[in-house]
């Protein structure tokens, strides 16, 4: 379905369990990108995207940008300077400490647990 000729709504995501629908709003194709695969993948993919309610560009579309907006999103969270990565490995490195609050907060989460029990 075209709103006024410039957004496309297409459902990306549908839990069966939960019937959760989500819809997204994309800007009018303009680009191409070719794709090569196996017979067995190219089954695989299509059978996916028709358990999906999607057609097979949509499906592989949609997982290619989740995999690349997680490995954008990691790269940006996880980049460490190297005094930063030293302070890691050093963290790392150290023998365990029990941390006073830390431990309070464990034993009363267990006591409630074993009450219940």
């Amino acid at each position: 379905m075209y709103l006024d000729g410039e957004y496309q709504v297409r459902t990306v995501a549908m839990n069966v369990h939960n019937v959760l629908l989500t819809l997204e709003m994309i800007m009018p194709k303009s680009e191409r990108m070719n794709l090569r695969c196996s017979a067995e993948s190219l089954a695989t993919l299509r059978e996916a995207a028709e358990l999906q309610g999607q057609d097979l560009t949509s499906f592989v579309l949609g997982a290619a940008l989740d995999r690349a907006r997680s490995v954008l999103a990691e790269d940006r969270i996880l980049r460490l300077d190297p005094a930063e990565v030293i302070q890691l490995e050093k963290a790392l490195d150290a023998e365990p400490s029990v941390i006073p609050q830390l431990a309070r907060l464990f034993g009363s989460v267990r006591s409630k647990e074993n009450a219940q029990s």
